[in-house]
């Protein structure tokens, strides 16, 4: 069994350390488009909406608006100084109708990353006085991770600097790029959850986990009705018998979001098992977004290391 451990599955600065890339955007190696736009072959949409329909859950659970289709899936994670990506072929995509802001992933316990083809990533700082002298590009190493630092930041926080990504696609992954902007806010100040003197955050499968924040002020220059910003958030949790990750996204204007207790429910079900579950909670502040086609899920995010005031990783027992 080759189990990997909770730390090494954790999307962020301490996890999959060789999870980073940076690169050209487009897999010719020539700039995508300069509009903010995301494509993925078709069919495909570019919204924090998915399509995906499907059925694994009875009939209970539909009248609920819960699906669970299965897809590859991925999730791509940009700051200034770190950019990285897991990939899965095969997963269980679990959705809430009344919660198209979530999205579940979940693996077997024992379930391989999945090599999708080269990640690149840019920015309009890439070749630039102070910026990387080059976009760079990475491939799987031979665990399938993807990963690296840049010489120089991709951008400097918080500048809302233009963020290229894309991935070539291979088997099962189709091909995607995305434009982004990075954080256009400094640090955020979030008010809930509190994270208890112990540093362990207890999550409930049956109630909802909800985050408040301050709301800051628009930049003058933000353009938020364009460049919609975020305050999104990611559990992981690690069961004997599956792995999963509960991504959530907020507008930042909103000042509050949860983890519907709908989701948290059926996510504790299918991962199995009984009693409380390893679990790390991270949050991000930065632009948010998922495109899906009908047979896969990416999500892409923007961020800091210190983007809330929420620790960056915060350890937590889901049940």
């Amino acid at each position: 069994m080759n189990r990997v451990p909770l730390t090494d599955l954790r999307i962020g600065l301490v996890t999959l350390a060789a999870m980073a890339v940076y690169g050209c955007c487009g897999c010719s190696g020539e700039p995508a488009s300069d509009d903010d736009s995301s494509q993925a072959s078709s069919p495909a949409t570019s919204s924090n909406v998915a399509p995906l329909t499907g059925s694994g859950l009875d009939g209970a659970d539909r009248d609920r608006g819960l699906t669970t289709t299965t897809g590859s899936t991925g999730s791509i994670e940009l700051s200034d100084f770190f950019a990285g990506g897991f990939f899965y072929a095969k997963d269980s995509i679990l959705r809430a109708h009344a919660h198209p802001e979530c999205v579940v992933y979940i693996e077997s316990a024992e379930k391989p990353l999945s090599a999708a083809g080269t990640l690149w990533v840019s920015s309009d700082l890439v070749g630039t006085p102070g910026g990387p002298p080059a976009p760079l590009a990475v491939t799987p190493d031979g665990n399938n991770s993807y990963g690296g630092f840049p010489d120089l930041p991709l951008f400097n926080f918080p500048d809302r600097t233009k963020i290229q990504v894309a991935l070539a696609g291979a088997p099962e992954f189709p091909a995607v790029h995305a434009t982004l902007r990075s954080p256009l806010f400094p640090i955020i100040n979030v008010t809930a959850p509190l994270v208890p003197a112990s540093g362990v955050l207890a999550v409930s499968s049956t109630t909802p986990l909800t985050f408040t924040w301050d709301v800051p002020p628009t930049p003058r220059h933000a353009g938020i009705a364009r460049h919609p910003q975020h305050v999104s958030a990611q559990l992981f949790v690690l069961s004997p018998e599956h792995w999963g990750h509960l991504f959530c996204s907020w507008p930042v204007e909103d000042g509050h979001g949860k983890f519907p207790a709908v989701l948290l429910r059926e996510f504790r079900r299918q991962l199995g098992g009984t009693g409380a579950l390893d679990a790390n909670l991270d949050t991000y502040s930065g632009e948010f977004r998922e495109i899906a086609t009908a047979t896969s899920s990416y999500v892409f995010f923007t961020t800091t290391d210190f983007g809330t005031t929420l620790p960056r990783s915060t350890s937590a027992m889901f049940e």
